[in-house]
């Protein structure tokens, strides 16, 4: 009997060892799985916040870009209306000097009238006078 007790104490020990073994094996495992998870965890939190940062700096972009835009459109606006103020410059000068071609065309068949000649040609000695006079 003793060596039956000796025998199932022996057996009981190596299946505590060997369930022993079992759970230690299964204890590593699943600390290599926690430790792959932790490391998933990191990994996924970095991509998160480069995520966020890549999507603030879109939106600093996309600021940026507005307010360039905005600056263009401004610049486009102010020169149109230059453009416009000009173009009135221009149609006015056309105007005036229109005005001026029929002033001069005017002025040159008075000089070419014989009344003006005739004219002329009396007061040249009134104009000799003012001369002298002056």
């Amino acid at each position: 009997m003793n060596d039956n007790k000796k025998t199932s104490v022996e057996l009981s020990v190596a299946d505590l060892s060997s369930e022993l073994e079992t759970v230690r094996s299964k204890l590593q495992t699943a600390e290599q799985k926690i430790m792959h998870l932790e490391l998933s965890l990191l990994q996924s939190r970095d991509f998160s916040i480069g995520v966020a940062a890549e999507m603030g700096e879109i939106k600093v972009g996309h600021f940026k870009t507005m307010e360039q835009l905005k600056a263009a459109n401004t610049h486009i606006k102010n020169h149109l209306a230059h453009i416009k103020r000009l173009e009135e410059a221009l149609a006015e000068l056309h105007r005036s000097n229109a005005f001026q071609r029929g002033q001069a065309a005017e002025l040159a068949r008075v000089y070419n009238s014989a009344s003006w000649k005739i004219g002329r040609f009396i007061m040249i000695p009134v104009r000799i006078l003012r001369k002298i006079s002056s």
